[in-house]
């Protein structure tokens, strides 16, 4: 087979795969697991992460003995002129010249190396507590996008079935006017109202689209959603199991963000550390093997072969201001580190607050949502046989339809909304993790 047509097999066959592996994982915690391999940015976090953790190699190698190997060879020609008794005397020598060392440094002592490898510990550090944000983000990006997609998917059936509810009023709106006991008034009607529910059902397939593209693109699976809603099962979605201050409390303990935050803090002050560590002297232990021939003119002719063992200290003495300066600027850093984490802090602090009272409200709004749609279904009812005894007009029934189905509408909304607050309230505690995905996924069923 060709190279190229068994690439499109190739290609055809993982597509397949695909699909055939996103709709046996039509539950949330497949959908997760796809978004994992697929989602670039989290991938790109990954590695990121894996980068960020070299630091802390890299500050451990200032400890280690650092040995390096010079290698001279070649050829010298000096022109000597030597005053001599019976004056100046001329010479012109060629020679082959060498040098060889062998050196290793073994620091014993420098504060700028102990600074460097504990601001790269809190570092790295920080950077996995980001790494767990993103995370964080990837499932509250996924649960959004699949709530949006479901009732994407729940607007286009309630659409449809108000669309089948004004055509057959219209159909009898027409009857009532071809028997004569209807006006040309109600059927206007009837078909106005028919034609803006035609419009609303076109809007709804369109967000449908959107919601089912945008899960694509975060999970690579190219399919509807199969999914129902288990109403019952919100009930144990409650933000009251913790009153408020306990949510923040977990946040201030939890949360990824304030975490980093406060290594971030950790990582300033041991750059302080580092830039005042230019006022103090370093310690050496030094030793060297070295073999040269000829390597300057004052030594041609001679051959050396050393060895030397030495501690070698260095102290600082002035520099012209500049530790001074990196100290000062390395203190201003670390203020601006200190007012970024009260800034998080309190960001963190009302988006808890802001959750937490939404979530609340979602439960008595259901309540009251259910409670419209059931009055609404018997006023409907009512207003219907009304209108078939003739005692309520057209424009009547079409507005008791209309206020069912906005009531319907809402309700499955809130739905929604309730557990996109719960999921929400989860993450600016820094509670959202596979369990909690794994709570919003129970409350789901395969359609039948």
């Amino acid at each position: 087979m060709p190279w190229g047509h068994r690439s499109n097999v190739l290609s055809g066959l993982g597509l397949l795969m695909c699909v055939l592996a996103a709709q046996a994982q039509d539950d949330l915690n497949g959908l997760y697991q796809l978004a994992v391999t697929h989602n670039a940015d989290f991938r790109a976090a990954l590695a990121n992460t894996e980068a960020e953790r070299e630091e802390l190699t890299k500050a451990k190698a200032l400890f280690y003995p650092k040995v390096q190997l010079g290698l001279m060879r070649g050829r010298g020609n000096t022109d000597r002129t030597t005053q001599t008794s019976i004056g100046a005397l001329n010479s012109d020598i060629n020679y082959e010249l060498e040098n060889y060392s062998l050196t290793v440094r073994q620091p014993l002592y420098n504060k700028e190396t102990f600074a460097i490898y504990g601001g790269a510990k809190s570092y790295v550090t920080a950077q996995e507590s980001l790494l767990e944000q993103e995370n964080a983000k990837l499932i509250l990006k996924l649960v959004s996008v699949y709530l949006e997609t479901l009732y994407a998917q729940d607007r286009v059936t309630l659409q449809t079935n108000k669309l089948e509810a004004v055509n057959q009023q219209l159909r009898q709106a027409e009857q009532r006017y071809q028997r004569g006991s209807g006006t040309v008034v109600e059927v206007n009607e009837a078909q106005s109202n028919l034609d803006i529910a035609k419009v609303e059902k076109i809007q709804a397939a369109n967000d449908l689209l959107s919601s089912q593209q945008s899960m694509q693109i975060l999970t690579g699976a190219p399919h509807a959603l199969s999914a129902e809603l288990v109403v019952a099962g919100l009930n144990t979605l409650s933000g009251s199991e913790y009153s408020v201050e306990r949510w923040l409390e977990l946040a201030r303990q939890h949360h990824p963000e304030l975490m980093a935050a406060s290594l971030d803090i950790d990582v300033a002050r041991k750059d302080v550390e580092k830039k005042q560590a230019g006022h103090y002297p370093t310690l050496d232990l030094v030793g060297v093997r070295s073999y040269s021939q000829n390597d300057s003119n004052n030594t041609l002719g001679s051959r050396f072969d050393t060895s030397t063992i030495a501690l070698q200290m260095n102290v600082p003495l002035f520099a012209g201001g500049y530790v001074s300066a990196n100290v000062r600027q390395s203190a201003s850093r670390l203020t601006a580190s200190e007012e970024t984490m009260t800034a998080k802090s309190r960001e963190i602090e009302f988006n808890v607050r802001k959750y937490y009272q939404s979530l609340i409200a979602q439960q008595q709004s259901i309540s009251a949502y259910q409670q419209a749609v059931q009055s609404a279904k018997v006023a409907l009812d009512g207003t219907q046989k009304g209108f078939q005894a003739g005692f309520k007009t057209n424009h009547e029934v079409l507005d008791a339809q209309q206020k069912l189905f906005n009531n319907q509408l809402s309700l499955t909304k809130a739905y929604y909304s309730l557990i996109s607050d719960w999921v929400n309230l989860q993450f600016s505690s820094g509670q959202l993790t596979l369990d909690a995905l794994g709570r919003v996924s129970q409350l789901f069923i395969a359609k039948k």
